[in-house]
């Protein structure tokens, strides 16, 4: 059992060497298609139309997310410039202080040490790593939702304080306000569903008179409702497709091609939570209360933070759309309650062997790297990858070896571990960039700049690059492409080259222009193009510029 409380000192060297872990290799990767391309190009045009109430994607109107995200990047293009760092500045800077602020909410209930543990668990958290890394919304959800679930809790503790109470609840309000400017409904509709299963188990109907519902109604109006009204207004389609297609659509039916069984997140969660997956499943299999029983009476943070881990889990896995990052929201509360539990009892020595395993996993994974290759990743783009995973794997390895060797686990090993690994995932991150070439358009664009002037028109001919339009800060004419912004082509059919003779006619007449398509497709372009010359290729795509 680790019983040392930590120092403040300590704490705050192990918060520097993670910051600088986390923070170090922000802008090394190209970003990556689609997600990527697609989340900095939406803020990349609002900064260059000045229309920050319409997102657009390549100029047509994109409803798929609320835009606080998209607003938070925008700034930061405007203040730092456009580049790949900048590009995922705002969910890595959530990332991180979403961190801090669950060891901060650990520490109020639980003390300096299990504050200290939870924040440490969150930072190194495989999943949470790679969200925190990767330009999505999922990380800035997660966070928002921390924070309005960890000010629930600071608030419930201290029913004594009314004054306290009322402060901590409006805070909270406010964060799922901002989550819900996020991604959508799911903001408020998670944590209302936790506060209904939670009250019902325990049967702390005193939760509902602490909750400043009217005051808070107001606050989440006085937040979401401005934009909402705005976007509506001047999109009046937008309320139906927000609302219905990308929320209720998605989640019941699988129209978005997202599907996968009841188990799908079973083993996201296992992986995500690496390197501390034994610590989670003791904290949700053998949490520190009684699963059945009398409730004692009062605020019960342990079993509200549970449920909410609860309720995320088994709310994505009954829904028909599925994606990984889904679940990333219950990780900060597992986190609490895995924090907890090493500061009471110790670091679980099971965590230790899987570390090993994991260790021993990437170093084959190296070893035969090479076998994965396809016609979109051929074997040498894998082949320069592996240095990369072999680095990982290392760390993984050193990690493992203080786990297994030292006992008792202090402090001090724990944190080496939790560092360890947190730059063992960045490694491997950082080395996706040998993947580049197959997985982003920065290198296309680079050639395209090179070859023409600036204002020549590209068409993406039958495949839509969403990193493109970024790198070359332009759009591109879209031609037989409907891919996820059918609906908003639909809408504006004008603006869309709908078939191959009228690229052809637009092609011929042009002086100069450029056209992107799948490699494998240049036999089949390759009449309509002639005169023409390659300028650029990579497995996945090729770039001609007319002749």
């Amino acid at each position: 059992m680790n019983s040392a409380e930590v120092t403040g000192r300590f704490v705050l060297l192990v918060v520097l060497a993670a910051a600088i872990i986390w923070f170090a290799g922000l802008g090394y990767r190209d970003l990556i298609e689609p997600d990527e391309g697609r989340y900095a190009e939406i803020p990349r045009e609002m900064v260059a139309s000045g229309d920050w109430i319409t997102p657009r994607l390549n100029d047509y109107k994109y409803f798929y997310k609320p835009v606080l995200q998209y607003w938070a990047t925008a700034t930061a293009f405007t203040l730092f410039g456009e580049s790949s760092a900048t590009a995922r500045l705002w969910p890595a800077l959530l990332g991180f202080l979403g961190a801090l602020w669950g060891g901060f909410v650990a520490w109020r209930l639980y003390g300096a040490t299990a504050g200290f543990y939870a924040g440490l668990i969150t930072l190194s958290a495989l999943l949470y790593v790679v969200d925190g890394h990767y330009l999505v919304l999922d990380m800035s959800l997660s966070v928002f939702l921390a924070m309005g679930f960890g000010c629930l809790v600071l608030a419930q503790q201290q029913r004594g304080d009314p004054v306290a109470v009322r402060n901590w609840m409006l805070a909270g309000w406010g964060a799922l306000a901002l989550a819900t400017m996020t991604k959508g409904p799911i903001g408020a509709v998670l944590p209302a569903m936790t506060v209904v299963v939670y009250s019902l188990w325990t049967r702390d109907w005193q939760l509902w008179r602490q909750l400043h519902i009217v005051k808070g109604v107001l606050l989440f109006l006085l937040i979401t409702a401005p934009w909402f009204i705005a976007v509506s207004l001047a999109n009046p389609e937008f309320p139906e497709f927000f609302f219905v297609r990308e929320h209720l659509e998605r989640y019941t039916s699988t129209v978005h091609e997202r599907e996968g069984g009841w188990w799908y997140f079973i083993p996201v969660f296992l992986l995500g939570i690496f390197p501390w997956i034994a610590v989670a499943l003791a904290s949700l299999f053998r949490p520190g209360f009684p699963a059945r029983g009398s409730v004692p009476r009062g605020f019960h943070a342990e079993r509200f933070l549970w449920t909410f881990a609860v309720v995320v889990f088994v709310f994505f896995s009954l829904g028909q759309s599925k994606l990984p990052s889904y679940i990333l929201p219950m990780i900060p509360a597992i986190a609490i309650l895995a924090g907890r539990r090493i500061a009471s009892r110790g670091y679980l020595r099971a965590d230790a062997w899987l570390l090993t395993g994991m260790a021993l996993g990437l170093f084959m994974v190296a070893i035969f790297i090479t076998r994965f290759e396809s016609s979109s990743i051929p074997a040498a783009l894998y082949a320069d990858y592996r240095p990369w995973v072999l680095a990982g794997a290392s760390l993984f390895a050193v990690a493992a070896f203080i786990a297994v060797r030292y006992r008792p686990l202090r402090n001090g090993h724990i944190a080496v571990i939790g560092l360890l690994s947190l730059l063992a995932i960045q490694v491997v991150l950082s080395g996706f960039q040998a993947l580049s070439p197959s997985r982003s358009s920065q290198a296309m664009s680079a050639a395209i700049r090179a070859a023409v002037p600036a204002e020549t028109e590209v068409f993406a001919l039958a495949t839509f690059p969403k990193s493109l339009p970024f790198y070359l800060q332009r759009t591109l004419t879209l031609v037989r492409v409907k891919d996820e912004i059918e609906i908003s082509i639909m809408q504006e059919p004008g603006r869309w080259i709908g078939s191959l003779d009228e690229f052809q006619h637009r092609w011929q007449a042009a002086d100069q222009a450029v056209a992107v398509f799948r490699t494998h497709d240049l036999d089949e372009f390759r009449p309509m193009l002639e005169p023409m010359q390659v300028i650029h290729r990579n497995p996945r795509r090729t770039a001609v510029i007319k002749r």
